[in-house]
């Protein structure tokens, strides 16, 4: 039987909880969106493409690190026994870094597109962004990322110590290559994101008097992807000292840094629907309609049917 305090400690209860929060919220704005975008042109843009590739892997990832998790306790001898012939120990630890990749890559997507509506504007590229199809935002979204994580994190090595445990064994020069390559992306991400927001930013100080409302529209969708942004920032400076201190032996600091992983990779894809929420007002004015409106002619199609058998009734009197 695995222990539950050798894969949950306090972390892991904060993940939860937000996890059970999160993940319907995020999912009822993923749904409404998709139905959006057949009804109203305004979200059928490159942004919002963008947007629905990015929910897909904030929930997925989400997902499977919660199915991870909850596996360790329920299912632990299948997880244990089929781990060669179904790759699970091998799954489980190269997902942490692909879906650590594939969110990067969006937001670094995301920003260079806000970079490019607002600051370029009228350039032949971003005239070219701009009429993009949605399959074509979904290859440049999944592609480059997915062959990066089949180049770099394909080890089929990794094992399971114990039925007990189930601790991932890795050779050493995996875990050292795993990390340095997902610092390096994730440092790389960054630049374009910060270099993207100070052109943005320099923008809007040089042009603060002759702002128009529709750039104002689109400045606040720059600050919803500037907040994931932040919160790869955070990861960053997580994967840096983890292999600052897996370097220099202090096996103290690893274990207490580990610790606070479900907190760091989980807030890449937390901070998504709260910034939704707060800077995407079309959106969510529009979800409140759907909500309200599905509610109003459920309710007036019930008063019509009471209505109905209540005339029914007083004709048969």
């Amino acid at each position: 039987m695995v222990s539950i305090k050798e894969h949950f400690n306090w972390t892991h209860a904060i993940y939860f909880g937000v996890f059970l929060i999160i993940m319907p919220v995020y999912f009822l704005i993923f749904v409404c969106l998709l139905k959006l975008r057949r009804s109203d042109f305004s979200f059928q843009t490159t942004f919002y493409s963008l947007l629905i590739q990015h929910a897909i892997a904030d929930l997925f990832a989400m997902g499977l690190y919660a199915f991870q998790k909850i596996s360790y306790i329920l299912i632990p001898n299948f997880i244990f026994e089929k781990q060669e012939t179904l790759y699970i120990a091998p799954i489980f630890y190269n997902c942490f870094f692909w879906f650590i990749i594939i969110r990067s890559n969006g937001v670094a997507l995301m920003t260079l597109h806000r970079f490019m509506v607002i600051v370029r504007p009228t350039s032949t590229f971003s005239s070219i962004i701009k009429r993009t199809k949605p399959w074509v935002v979904f290859l440049v979204y999944w592609i480059p990322p997915v062959v990066f994580d089949s180049f770099f994190y394909s080890d089929l090595t990794v094992r399971f110590d114990s039925v007990e445990n189930l601790k991932n064994v890795v050779k050493p020069e995996t875990t050292l290559k795993s990390t340095i390559v997902c610092i390096a992306f994730l440092f790389i991400s960054c630049v374009v994101c910060l270099a993207s927001n100070v052109f943005i930013i320099k923008y809007i100080r040089e042009n603060s008097n002759s702002i128009s409302k529709s750039v104002q529209r689109e400045l606040r969708l720059t600050l919803q992807v500037s907040f994931p942004f932040g919160a790869q920032l955070v990861l960053l400076c997580f994967m840096i000292f983890a292999n600052l201190y897996a370097k220099t032996g202090n096996t103290e600091m690893i274990v207490h840094i580990r610790d606070f992983f479900p907190i760091a990779n989980g807030l890449l894809s937390f901070i998504s629907p709260f910034t939704i929420i707060l800077f995407n007002r079309d959106l969510i004015r529009k979800v409140k309609i759907m909500l309200i409106g599905n509610k109003s002619r459920t309710v007036a199609d019930n008063q019509s049917e009471i209505s109905a058998k209540t005339s029914v009734v007083l004709r048969m009197r």
